[in-house]
């Protein structure tokens, strides 16, 4: 299968966890791996045991309209590794974030089931101890899907900015609402090295919350689940109590909900015809 990311040059602590996630990467079996640059990069970021592609042609300045940190766009990251897989005959193609750990056993979780979809929440480590201190349940950084799920779902996946929120509470729940999706949000098959959350103060924050009021039903649909299973966790509930949840929130779209996601796509297209206007 197909595993790819978007190399950056990290520095200091997030160079390090950068280095220590990618390094684990290259110890996977049956695991081809890719690192996505920007196309007509005159220096674009390699790593070792990597195939670097420079194709990524939208970045988080082109989408959102101001400038700041140059960062990849999730669907057109998505888009390349599936043109990959195919190309390879290989049944899936996973992105995952750079500084993310993957592991064998998360390798071995999608290889071996039938899902279209496999979709990995993180589990967070202690910065100074490595110790593991629990999963993250929104935070979805690592997910696989076949060719055939993705081009068939491509339309609904915004141009969200890697490493913005909340592309990752969003994706997920368009995946487990439309394709048959398995949601892994127990154990440790992917680590994450805790850190300061980043995005808070991004210049990309307004367009990563435009594109949510267009996706406000997956948007909800995600906290209709996510606060009740942490709830259940804490309560020490069985899995199967948490499995049953997730089943009933993410299934198809009601009339209700097809409605309001057409109006808040419409408004959004009349509000910036207005401001266009304007300008």
């Amino acid at each position: 299968m197909i595993l790819g990311t978007h190399v950056y040059p990290a520095k200091g602590a997030a160079g390090d966890r950068m280095r220590r996630a990618l390094d684990s990467w290259t110890a996977l079996p049956g695991v081809r791996l890719i690192n996505l640059q920007f196309a007509g990069d005159p220096a674009p970021v390699t790593y070792p045991g990597f195939e670097t592609h420079p194709v990524l042609r939208q970045d988080s300045r082109t989408v959102s309209g101001v400038d700041g940190p140059r960062k990849p766009i999730v669907s057109e990251l998505l888009e390349c590794l599936v043109e990959r897989a195919v190309a390879d005959g290989l049944p899936y193609a996973g992105f995952s974030n750079a500084d993310i750990v993957v592991t064998p056993s998360a390798i071995e979780r999608v290889a071996r089931g039938t899902d279209e979809v496999v979709i990995f929440s993180r589990m967070g480590l202690d910065p100074e101890t490595g110790a593991a201190v629990g999963e993250y349940v929104s935070g979805q950084d690592t997910l696989f899907v076949t060719p055939a799920a993705f081009r068939r779902l491509r339309p609904r996946l915004r141009p969200y900015v890697v490493g913005e929120m909340p592309w990752d509470i969003i994706y997920t729940s368009i995946f487990l609402t439309h394709a048959r999706a398995a949601l892994v949000n127990r154990g440790d098959d992917c680590r994450h090295v805790d850190h300061d959350i980043i995005w808070l103060d991004s210049p990309f924050a307004p367009h990563a919350w435009r594109l949510a009021y267009m996706d406000w039903t997956y948007f909800a649909r995600w906290y209709r689940y996510s606060f009740p299973a942490v709830e259940m966790r804490r309560a020490g509930a069985p899995a199967a109590e948490e499995d049953e949840l997730r089943d009933r929130v993410f299934g198809p779209l009601t009339v209700r909900e097809r409605a309001a996601t057409a109006y808040r796509v419409l408004r959004d297209v009349w509000q910036h015809r207005l401001l266009r206007r304007r300008r």
